[in-house]
């Protein structure tokens, strides 16, 4: 694949693999990702990606640079989750598997069948990957049906699951035009999914907003902080920025009573059989 990223920055792989922030702030790849489809979700070049925005931009956050240049270091991750998500639906799918499934079965599959031999994921709290819209609450819309967060034992490539057993993510929305680009324009997906009616909008727009996001940190520490959550806020795409306007996370603590009703219950999650928790 000729990518070595301990030895290049992480804009110049970007713009190798022709990288470009579109009318909609959204990074395009012209030449596409140029990472072999056998490449599993806890392999050495995503970790030396990682490696590579931690040495450059984990002091600072990604502020030291252009918004443009910002945008597609963000942004790029969003190729890696799309990578890990056909990954595991393309290797260890079968007829009749839910994606939580192919999951455990890429746990327990050999590492020379692309698997982690039976080595855990890592089990952490979902609470940014159960928003609410703004004009309910976590009570009221999703108590009782909360997605989980799993992720590959380095930290890095993310998982999010239902309680149906279905990866949530923005790629089951997003789309491709005729050129090969991704489908940048909110309006394009509000037409299509109104048509089916308002839930099925809604629907898309919770995929989208509780996607998973693969982690340049190595740990929940500040250099998460600083690399994975603050960025979102601040270099998203304008899709992904105008959906977030009528949708709200759940939030850690009740500071008053009348926060009790969006108080996040980190007991929703109560593990499984192929994963342990990061705490």
């Amino acid at each position: 694949m000729g990518i070595q990223a301990e030895s290049t920055g992480i804009l110049d792989i970007i713009r190798g693999m022709g990288g470009f922030i579109d009318e909609n702030g959204m990074l395009q790849l012209g030449k596409g990702f140029c990472v072999g489809e056998s490449i599993p979700p806890h392999g050495k070049i995503f970790q030396d990606f990682a490696e590579c925005v931690q040495e450059a931009y984990g002091e600072t956050g990604l502020r030291e640079v252009s918004e443009a240049e910002a945008r597609m270091i963000h942004q790029f991750r969003m190729y890696i989750d799309r990578h890990n998500i056909a990954y595991i639906r393309g290797l260890f799918k079968e007829d009749g598997m839910t994606d939580e499934e192919a999951l455990m079965s890429y746990v327990q599959a050999d590492i020379g069948r692309g698997g982690l031999g039976g080595r855990k994921l890592l089990r952490e709290p979902a609470r940014l990957h159960n928003k609410y819209p703004g004009s309910s609450s976590y009570r009221e819309y999703q108590r009782g049906r909360e997605n989980k967060k799993r992720l590959t034992p380095d930290f890095h490539s993310e998982f999010i699951i239902d309680r149906n057993g279905s990866f949530v993510s923005q790629w089951n929305v997003l789309e491709e035009d005729a050129h090969g680009r991704i489908i940048s324009d909110i309006e394009y997906y509000r037409q299509k999914y109104l048509k089916q009616g308002q839930d099925a909008w809604e629907a898309a727009q919770r995929q989208i907003m509780d996607t998973e996001s693969f982690n340049y940190a190595s740990k929940n520490d500040e250099v998460h902080q600083r690399l994975d959550i603050e960025p979102p806020r601040l270099y998203d795409s304008d899709l992904r920025r105008q959906i977030a306007d009528g949708w709200k996370s759940p939030c850690k603590r009740a500071r008053a009573l009348k926060d009790l009703k969006n108080r996040y219950s980190y007991r929703s999650d109560r593990g499984d059989a192929y994963s342990v928790s990061n705490s």
